[in-house]
C-alpha cells in the first residue's frame, strides 16, 4: 500500500455554505491516530495505531462529543522493538504491550469510529486533521480498513484549509497557511482539564490523541468566533479559560498577520517602556 507522504490535501471547500447560518451550524470532525513511532522505510507496516482521538465540534455549539479508543496494535515487526518502544517513551508513552486498555482490535475500533462520525445513514461527513499528522493518520486508517477486511470510509481533509476558508468566507482574507498552523499549534490548553483521555490525564501525560482533537477545536473557537459573532461557551473552551463576559482569551490573536504584527510591535514597544 503506497502513500505519498507529500500527496496534495483534497480541497477543504467540498461544503456548500449559503450563508452565515450554515457555516455556524455545520458539523465538523477532527480526528487523530497515534502509532508506536514510524517504522522505516524496509518496513512494510509503516505505523503501528495504538490510540484514535476524535470529536465532532461546530461554530455554534462548540464541542458536541468525543470519541476516544485505545487499540491493539498487534504484534511488534521483527527487529523494531526497540525503535517502537523508543518513540512510544518520547511521546504518549502507551506501553507497546501488556496494556490492558488496548484490548480492542482494528476492525471494532474502526466499525465503532464509523459509528461516531455517521451515526445515521447518508452521507459520509469529511474529517479533518493538521497537515504534519496527514500522512499518519490517512496510512493508520487505510492500514487499518485493509486489516479487517472492509473499505475505508473517511474522506481526510486539512483543517488549516478549513481554517483558511472558515476566515476567508467572512473577512475576504486569506491568512497564510504558516500563520495558521502557528495558530493550531499553541500549548495553552495542554494542561486544561477535561481535555486529555482519563489515562493520559491521570498519569500527567502531554500527548495524546483525544487532546489533540479538542485543542484544534479550543483554537479555532478563540479564533473566530468573534468573527462570527459567536458567545462562547465551556463547549467551546475549556472551563478554566472561559471567560463569563464572552471575551475571546487575550492570549491568542484574531487571525490577521497585519494587525497581528501591529499588535506584536506595540507589545514590544510596552515591553521596553517598562524596563
Amino acid at each position: 500500500m503506497q502513500i505519498q507522504r507529500h500527496a496534495s490535501f483534497p480541497d477543504a471547500i467540498s461544503l456548500s455554505w449559503k450563508n452565515d447560518q450554515d457555516v455556524l451550524g455545520n458539523i465538523f470532525c477532527f480526528l487523530n491516530i497515534y502509532s508506536h513511532g514510524e517504522l522505516p522505510s524496509p518496513c512494510e507496516q509503516r505505523f503501528l495505531p495504538c490510540e484514535i482521538g476524535c470529536v465532532k465540534y461546530s461554530l455554534q455549539d462548540g464541542i458536541t462529543a468525543d470519541f476516544h479508543r485505545f487499540v491493539d496494535p498487534g504484534e511488534v515487526p521483527r527487529g523494531f522493538r526497540f525503535h517502537c518502544q523508543a518513540a512510544s517513551d518520547a511521546t504518549h508513552k502507551i506501553p507497546i504491550s501488556g496494556f490492558e486498555l488496548s484490548n480492542a482490535g482494528h476492525p471494532v475500533v474502526l466499525r465503532e469510529l464509523y459509528s461516531f462520525v455517521r451515526p445515521n445513514r447518508g452521507r459520509w461527513p469529511p474529517v479533518y486533521c493538521k497537515s504534519d499528522d496527514w500522512y499518519r493518520v490517512n496510512w493508520c486508517l487505510k492500514w487499518m480498513a485493509k486489516e479487517s477486511g472492509i473499505e475505508n470510509q473517511l474522506e481526510l481533509l486539512s483543517v488549516e484549509n478549513l481554517v483558511v476558508e472558515l476566515y476567508q468566507r467572512k473577512l475576504q482574507k486569506e491568512p497564510s497557511k504558516t500563520w495558521v498552523r502557528n495558530l493550531l499549534d499553541v500549548f495553552m490548553w495542554d494542561y486544561s482539564s477535561n481535555t486529555r483521555c482519563k489515562w493520559h490525564e491521570e498519569n500527567d501525560i502531554l500527548f495524546c490523541a483525544l487532546a489533540s482533537c479538542k485543542k484544534t477545536a479550543y483554537c479555532i473557537s478563540n479564533t473566530l468566533a468573534s468573527v462570527y459573532g459567536v458567545s462562547l461557551t465551556t463547549a467551546h473552551l475549556p472551563l478554566q479559560d472561559y471567560d463569563s463576559s464572552n471575551n475571546i482569551n487575550p492570549k491568542v490573536v484574531v487571525l490577521d498577520a497585519g494587525r497581528f504584527q501591529v499588535i506584536f510591535f506595540e507589545f514590544v514597544l510596552n515591553y521596553f517602556r517598562l524596563l
